[in-house]
């Protein structure tokens, strides 16, 4: 009986083996990282493997001209040196044997890569490779250490801008005391018009969202309320060479919403004669928001036609653009899917 069970037992293990064989990875590495491969993909694919990156390419599609490019990882020592880069987003943080801090990006191709003239869907091998890229296994090598999502979350992010902030509205800081310390005053603004009872570390929130698509999350912070008020934001920060930084601050007649996903919107009003909103895009390891384009309302300027545009960088100078209301209402529109947040109440937090 126990020679039978012994027998089963080596049977079971030997079959195990043969199945894990079956679904092994392929490994792949540098003097930094490794990238695992599930076999199940072998024989579609080369690795370009260099000291500081692995690439992947579709061989099918590189053998018939269109470069086959699927995905790729690297570690950036510099974040500006990624920050730019299109088809690029953090997924991690290595740091080698001598204490090295790394970025980990994943890289995306930015134009098609397979043949396109076939079919305008790429191949099933391609795609299966393309989509490997968000999930491929990384490990560090030779003394380094991989950390996922290491320098991408909020909530490992922001912790002493929250606390600054959480102990400025508690201590009743007055306007002038706020934006000298790069906060908005309208904190101030929404603890004098508290009603008996009411705490104003109720009345206002936090979110982390990925404004530029980057990988690394930007704290929002605004008033929570409900209307077209829901999801306005009144300090934006967001992470330079891997260190928290202020964007810009808000109020009430100078209001900042997260639009279409990606833009920053920031409406604004000098008064009945004049009104308007700048839609921009936060640059990536930069406080810097660059303008895309912007409407406004300047009765002052022309009384009888009030509607202009304007495109890029020349928002802030003497180029806008007149036109009808409703061809300005029509490309304004485009801009209208705000994305209104549910903030976490600063009360939630440790004070």
């Amino acid at each position: 009986m126990i020679k039978n069970r012994l027998t089963l037992s080596i049977l079971f293990i030997l079959v195990l083996g043969l199945f894990s064989a079956c679904y092994a990875d392929t490994i792949f590495k540098n003097k930094l990282f490794s990238v695992a491969v599930p076999d199940t993909m072998k024989g579609t694919y080369r690795a370009d493997i260099k000291k500081d990156r692995i690439s992947f390419y579709h061989i099918d599609s590189a053998k018939a001209g269109f470069g086959g490019f699927a995905f790729g990882i690297k570690a950036y020592k510099n974040p500006a040196d990624h920050a730019v880069l299109p088809g690029s987003k953090k997924i991690g943080e290595l740091t080698d044997k001598k204490g090295n801090l790394y970025d980990m990006v994943l890289k995306y191709p930015t134009d098609v890569q397979y043949d396109y003239t076939k079919s305008s869907t790429p191949p099933d091998t391609y795609k299966v490779l393309y989509e490997y890229g968000d999930s491929a296994q990384i490990q560090g090598v030779k003394g380094s250490t991989y950390y996922k999502n290491q320098g991408m979350k909020g909530k490992d992010l922001y912790g002493d801008i929250l606390s600054k902030h959480l102990q400025a509205i508690a201590d009743r800081r007055d306007s002038q005391w706020l934006e000298d310390h790069e906060m908005s005053y309208m904190y101030n603004v929404i603890f004098q018009g508290l009603k008996k009872g009411e705490n104003v570390l109720d009345k206002i929130g936090y979110a982390y969202y990925d404004v530029n698509a980057d990988g690394i999350d930007e704290l929002l912070i605004g008033e929570i309320s409900e209307g077209e008020w829901k999801g306005i934001i009144y300090d934006i920060y967001t992470m330079v060479n891997r260190e928290p930084k202020h964007v810009i601050s808000g109020g009430a007649r100078n209001r900042y919403y997260v639009c279409n996903g990606t833009f920053i919107c920031n409406e604004y009003s000098s008064g009945a004669n004049e009104s308007g909103m700048c839609v921009y895009i936060l640059v990536e390891n930069s406080a810097e928001l660059f303008p895309q384009v912007s409407f406004k309302y300047d009765g002052y300027t022309n009384p009888n036609k009030p509607w202009f545009i304007s495109y890029g960088d020349d928002i802030n100078k003497d180029s806008w653009e007149n036109m009808d209301e409703k061809e300005l209402e029509e490309r304004k529109s485009v801009f209208d899917r705000y994305i209104r947040f549910d903030y976490t109440p600063l009360s939630t937090l440790k004070h």
